[in-house]
């Protein structure tokens, strides 16, 4: 039962409990009255008897007139005895009724100590008839009291119906659904608590879009070239330290593009034509990798540009360069810019394990050595890349993937994540497969391959039916990495609902699926909607990758998420880095209180401890646990 119910129904049954009460007592009181009534009468004939033995105590008289005086009183039975036995019997021979259920009294004579009186006589009420007019100012009483209640009922049920919508208000607010609830019923009660409520969560939402819009500035300012609005060079090392540490990432490629001519024309033009030409350059850097969302392009120096290439052989990387360059060898320079001797490009390979400022320094002796030519072109540093998998080729790598699907030859691993108390918040699916050589692939490889092969989707969908069996006999949630566009397809969604209502709620609350942060920042509202709805049938949402890019983090306060993961560049050595920490605790405050952050890729102590500093609480990572197979 509802509270307003139990309210409703408790303040009735007090009114009526009272009515009752009031009826029951008056009742008890005029039946006292009544009794004591009869036995005043009773003593007044008692009083008379025993003046008239003190008269004539031998011979009384009162034999002949006091039947009629004793019928008067409605006594049907009165004995006056000693203790030699009665001497006097009056009993009513007209009385038809029980006397048994006469009631008895029983008196002394005050006037003769050895005399006493026995009377039985009827009920006080017996006689009585009830007729309509007697009753009808207690049935007036009792109807005005239901009308009341009546009245009151309805305006206690108005009251706490206005109450109830408050409260469910409440609750829609407390689990996070603002925008929502934003405009209130004007049933609310109390109606200014309803007010305020709806300036309070206007002031909010305007606060949050504050907030994140602050995020942005914030992030902008430590990892954003203002210029360009590309990442800048610190943001740029973060990447490549956090590539270099990967061990999923094998083998890539930095890039330096430099605009040896900037100097002159600088110096010979204003500022703003140096400008323009670097904004140029930047827009066809942008325009030839947005094909590659993996390529990480930051403004490196004034007249430089920095390329990180994941998962490349230096074959790719070279050919990229040549791609760039055509583009760059489109853009006007100035007469004082020599176009043949103005865009070089230096290329250096590198591997898991390596120095992330060793790679940088081969990359600008690669730069040197391309400014040699005279002439635009690049250089790559020769060197053998001890990974067998990155440079399998498009046409290969297609064909182990077909094979691994036609075969169900996907395997998973799970890593667990663990709060500031050594606790198993839940366990993360990691998606595995093996080539023909036998030598296992990580998910980072691969998938890369599978979404370039128009694959990515059957991947995804393989992962997601693997979570929905795993968590029936999971006691923790089980979360799987998935790219938003397989998820939002109506063929998935229609399966995930299928999935939804045809088990347990409770096991549909430790399914979490994560998204990366760059693709739940790009979603429309009609996306937005579906995952909502994912959400509102209880499976949970949870963002990865966040700090990767500088985007909007609005999606937090559109969205329900469970938890979300800071990016390897953004913990990794986050104890001597300055701006990390600032970006870290940034979007610890855009989560506050709404989402857990959560930092992945912790290896050592020392970050841990950092961590916790800044108000990340759940961590994953070599330092708690590494992969294990299912």
């Amino acid at each position: 039962m509802k509270f307003s119910s139990r309210i409703i129904v408790f303040t009735i049954s007090c009114v009526v409990v009272a009515v009752l009460l009031v009826l029951l007592g008056g009742a008890l009181t005029f039946r006292q009255l009544a009794f004591n009534q009869q036995q005043h009468q009773l003593r007044s004939v008692v009083e008379v008897i025993d003046g008239q033995l003190s008269v004539q105590p031998e011979t009384p008289e009162f034999a002949q007139w006091l039947p009629n005086w004793l019928r008067a009183h409605n006594i049907q039975v009165l004995e006056v005895a000693n203790r030699g036995g009665v001497i006097y019997t009056f009993r009513e021979l007209n009385y038809t009724g029980n006397s048994n259920n006469l009631i008895p009294y029983r008196y002394p004579l005050a006037a003769h100590p050895d005399f006493f009186i026995q009377i039985w006589v009827e009920q006080p009420f017996k006689q009585l008839t009830y007729e309509p007019e007697a009753m009808l100012g207690i049935g007036g009483g009792v109807l005005i009291v239901a009308l009341g209640l009546i009245a009151v009922f309805r305006w206690l049920k108005s009251i706490m119906y206005g109450a109830e919508l408050l409260q469910t208000r409440g609750n829609q607010i407390l689990a996070g659904r603002l925008r929502d609830v934003q405009q209130g019923s004007g049933k609310e009660w109390p109606n200014a608590a309803s007010k305020a409520i709806e300036q309070l969560i206007t002031q909010l939402i305007e606060a949050r879009q504050e907030r994140s819009r602050f995020d942005c500035i914030i992030r902008n300012n430590a990892f954003v070239d203002e210029l360009t609005q590309l990442s800048n060079r610190t943001h740029f090392l973060n990447q490549l330290e956090a590539e270099i540490g990967d061990a999923d990432a094998h083998t890539g490629a930095v890039l330096l593009v430099y605009l040896r001519g900037m100097d002159d024309v600088n110096y010979q033009y204003a500022r703003n034509e140096g400008d323009a030409i670097l904004q140029q350059s930047s827009e066809a850097l942008k325009q030839y990798t947005r094909r590659n969302i993996d390529v990480n392009l930051a403004r490196y120096s004034g007249d430089a540009f920095a390329l990180l290439m994941p998962l490349s052989t230096l074959d790719e990387a070279e050919d990229t360069a040549a791609g760039i360059l055509k583009l760059l060898e489109r853009i006007p320079l100035p007469e004082v810019a020599e176009a043949d001797d103005f865009f070089y490009i230096g290329i250096a390979g590198y591997e898991y394990g390596d120095n992330a400022q060793l790679v940088i320094e081969q990359a600008e002796d690669a730069l040197r050595v391309a400014q040699m030519q005279r002439h635009n072109g690049w250089y790559a540093v020769p060197r053998e890349l001890s990974s067998t998998q990155t440079g399998k080729g498009s046409v290969r790598w297609r064909t182990l993937l077909q094979h691994v699907l036609s075969n169900e030859a996907l395997h998973y691993y799970q890593q667990e994540v663990f709060d500031e108390d050594g606790r198993v918040c839940y366990k993360e699916l990691l998606a595995r497969i093996t080539d023909y050589q036998g030598e296992v692939i990580n998910a980072g490889v691969f998938l890369p391959w599978a979404e370039k092969s128009g694959l990515q989707a059957d991947f995804d969908q393989h992962a997601l039916k693997f979570a929905m069996q795993q968590v029936k006999y999971s006691r923790q949630p089980i979360s799987i990495n998935l790219n938003i566009a397989t998820v939002i397809k109506q063929s998935v969604m229609r399966d995930l609902l299928q999935w939804v209502f045809s088990v347990p709620f409770k096991e549909c609350q430790k399914l979490v699926l994560e998204f990366p942060e760059t693709q739940l920042s790009q979603l429309n509202d009609t996306e937005m909607l579906r995952l909502k709805a994912l959400n509102k049938k209880g499976i949970k949402l949870a963002v990865e990758r966040a700090g990767q890019r500088v985007v909007s983090t609005q999606y937090i306060s559109e969205l329900k998420l469970e938890y979300l993961k800071l990016h390897t560049s953004l913990v990794r050595d986050i104890q001597v880095r300055q701006v990390n920490q600032l970006a870290v605790s940034s979007l610890v405050a855009s989560c506050a209180g709404r989402v857990q952050v959560m930092a992945v890729g912790v290896e050592r102590n020392e970050e841990w401890r950092v961590l916790q500093r800044l108000g990340v609480h759940h961590a994953q990572g070599f330092l708690f646990s590494k992969p294990e197979p299912i």
